[in-house]
């Protein structure tokens, strides 16, 4: 059938109009016979317009008509559900054209299906080449130096598809599930989580070069099970973030058949295709058909980052900026964020492709997915593939022009498969099975796919600096830890929001502890933290750094107990000293004045020592979500360009203090006494 298909597929290629296509399939017995043996198939083609006809005509080409227009007769509204059949096919033929439609859709998913290893004497994988910033040196810091001068010609992409049904996130009231952008995780969505990191960068650029810049963002969803109407509601709730609605530009995915181990297309009900969200490889394609690049040119922006929703960590310390100082060092097309494979876990590596041509050899770092291995390594185990490549984290960053230029020739790279989702079939017998069904769907990261470098010799180590892709290789835990699914108690807690707030969590204690110098307590195991819960708790908005060389001389010194909390959401403190046993929270609103005036509210502390009972222990706390119940605190809540200030001063118990806007507040300690005093800035 494949060898048929293919034929089929060149002579369509070359057919002027849907008109002809028409006569080509018309050409086919089995298309003819079908229509023939069916009259109510006739009476629909007769009246059909061509576009219809050809649609139709496909189905029975791929063997699918059978399947999808089963008891068309006896089935209620039957034209009407067949209309919305139509539409949807239409909308499916039209986004896959470049590699032919339904037609071209259903070959290359039954070539993945019965993969046949091809003759690959002519590619290599190696070992990929990086850039080492898991150590915060001269190099790197030259690096975070141009991220950040080049900030404002940076670009973020957000593809934020993915229902939350694996996060058991549903809707109270409907039962349906909810995005995965709306997962509360530190007490804000994951979505808020992904826009303070941006606000930080921004606030750190004003701060270095006294500039003010909002990053244009683009968002990238789809219809399924309401994905787009739920993630504009987060965005119409909170005003867009308080950064303009012109600044955003959301494209939209379309949603793609499911097509069967036994390569059947899956219906969820009678002429009703069964439909998955196309993937993430779709980006490109509908940056371009959705007018996502001209809204970029628009604001000017050279290059764009890419971050999915699942992973709250990539924001932390020197990651972004050193990621971009490095696409802007040697004028780079294409890059990956890297780090070492988790022992066991099954994950996507990033290769250096090596082509070897007639005259010569193309080189590429490129991503294989783990679904893939058995295509390119017959001979190695799982163990050590992992071993010899580094992960592919899906932390991306594209030149823009360069970008649009491949998806023109590239629309949908590394196509694969991944037959992962469960649907119901009759089979021969008429019977009811369970299969495994799956959707053809391109790899975002395989674009890098399209950036090759020609050598006339093959390349040395060290000869990789001027290749149009590259890597940035970084420590695992401040690069990438998913929330993907739910921990469940007794299970493993890898990519659940347990094992992700986890390292969260850790990565403060290096901060606190290795670049604060802080007395922190110890971090226990995670199978520890999993029955104890935290030793600490922390929060500290992005804008204070975000990188730890900028926080550490805001925070140093001091010790903190054990079962401590510490929340910092402000951007200027400097505290020095600091002895916490309880809750300590600092809060001033972080948004922009109307004027577009960043907040300049500060707070000092120095030698200061909290102690108050804090969180309650006994209540049943849920920290990654921020629901807690404290007993007692210190909060300080700063209006706006307020400014406190605390020398020498022990605060027992309960305090809530209140710096009201443009007012300055000292605390003075004589005799255990404390003393507040208030001055108009």
């Amino acid at each position: 059938m494949l060898r048929n298909l293919d034929e089929l597929l060149k002579k369509l290629k070359l057919a002027s109009s849907t008109i002809k296509k028409n006569q080509i399939l018309d050409e086919m017995p089995k298309v003819l016979e079908y229509i023939n043996s069916h009259s109510f198939l006739q009476k629909i083609i007769k009246d059909a317009s061509p576009i219809d006809e050809y649609l139709i005509k496909s189905l029975i080409a791929i063997s699918q008509a059978n399947n999808i227009l089963f008891n068309f007769e006896k089935t209620p509204n039957a034209s009407k559900l067949l209309s919305n059949l139509l539409e949807e096919l239409k909308k499916i033929d039209k986004f896959y054209i470049s590699i032919g439609g339904i037609l071209g859709y259903h070959y290359h998913f039954l070539e993945l299906l019965n993969p046949k290893v091809k003759n690959q004497a002519n590619l290599s994988l190696l070992k990929t080449p990086f850039i080492d910033i898991t150590k915060p040196n001269k190099a790197t810091k030259e690096l975070v130096d141009i991220g950040l001068k080049n900030l404002d010609k940076f670009a973020f992409i957000f593809p934020l598809g993915g229902s939350g049904d694996r996060l058991n996130l549903f809707d109270p009231k409907t039962k349906k599930p909810l995005v995965v952008a709306t997962f509360n995780f530190q007490g804000r969505t994951l979505l808020e989580n992904l826009i303070r990191d941006i606000q930080g960068l921004e606030y750190l650029y004003f701060k270095t070069f006294n500039k003010e810049i909002i990053t244009p963002i683009v968002i990238m969803t789809s219809d399924a099970k309401d994905n787009h109407i739920q993630v504009v509601d987060i965005f119409e709730k909170t005003n867009y973030f308080n950064r303009g609605k012109k600044t955003f530009h959301f494209i939209k995915q379309i949603s793609s058949p499911l097509i069967t181990e036994d390569g059947s297309w899956a219906l969820k009900a009678p002429l009703t295709l069964a439909l998955k969200p196309s993937g993430h490889g779709a980006l490109w394609q509908l940056l371009e058909k959705q007018k996502g690049f001209d809204f970029l040119k628009k604001f000017k922006r050279e290059k764009a980052l890419i971050r999915q929703i699942n992973n709250p960590i990539a924001g932390v310390d020197n990651l972004q900026l050193s990621f971009m100082g490095a696409s802007f060092q040697d004028k780079k097309a294409f890059g990956f964020v890297s780090c070492r494979i988790k022992e066991g876990v099954k994950e996507g590596i990033n290769v250096l492709k090596e082509i070897n041509e007639k005259d010569g050899y193309l080189y590429n770092i490129s991503n294989i997915e783990y679904t893939d291995f058995h295509k390119h390594f017959k001979d190695l185990s799982f163990s050590e593939i992992t071993s010899n490549f580094l992960a592919n984290t899906n932390i991306l960053i594209v030149d823009l022009e360069e970008a649009k230029k491949a998806s023109l020739k590239n629309p949908l790279p590394g196509l694969t498969i991944n037959l992962k989702t469960k649907v119901f079939s009759k089979n021969k017998d008429g019977k009811v099975t369970k299969l495994k069904a799956g959707r053809l769907e391109s790899m975002m990261q395989n674009i890098s796919d399209s950036f090759q470098d020609f050598r006339k010799e093959k390349i040395k180590k060290v000869d990789v600096s001027n290749l149009k892709t590259f890597l940035i290789l970084n420590d695992r835990k401040k690069t990438i830890s998913t929330t993907k699914v739910a921990y469940e108690e007794g299970k493993a807690s890898f990519e659940t929001p347990m094992q992700c707030y986890f390292d969260v969590i850790s990565n403060y204690h290096d901060l606190l502890k290795n670049h604060s110098n802080i007395k922190m307590p110890k971090m226990p195991s995670v199978d520890e933290y999993l029955i104890k819960g935290p030793p600490f708790i922390c929060d500290i908005n992005p804008m204070m750094g975000p990188l730890y060389s900028i926080i550490s001389k805001k925070i140093k010194g001091g010790e903190v107990a054990y079962g401590s909390e510490l929340k910092l959401e402000i951007a200027e403190v400097l505290i020095e000293n600091l002895y916490l046993n309880g809750s300590l929270l600092i809060e001033t609103n972080l948004t922009k004045t109307k004027k577009n005036i960043y907040n300049s509210a500060r707070c000092i502390l120095k030698n200061v020592k909290v102690k108050n009972l804090g969180i309650d222990k006994n209540a049943n706390n849920n920290f990654l979500q921020n629901k807690i119940k404290r007993k007692e605190y210190l909060k300080i809540t700063l209006g706006e360009s307020a400014e406190f200030y605390a020398n020498n001063v022990e605060f027992f118990n309960t305090h809530e203090i209140i710096v009201p806007s443009f007012h300055k507040m000292f605390i003075l300690q004589e005799n255990n006494k404390i003393t507040y005093k208030v001055e108009k800035l």
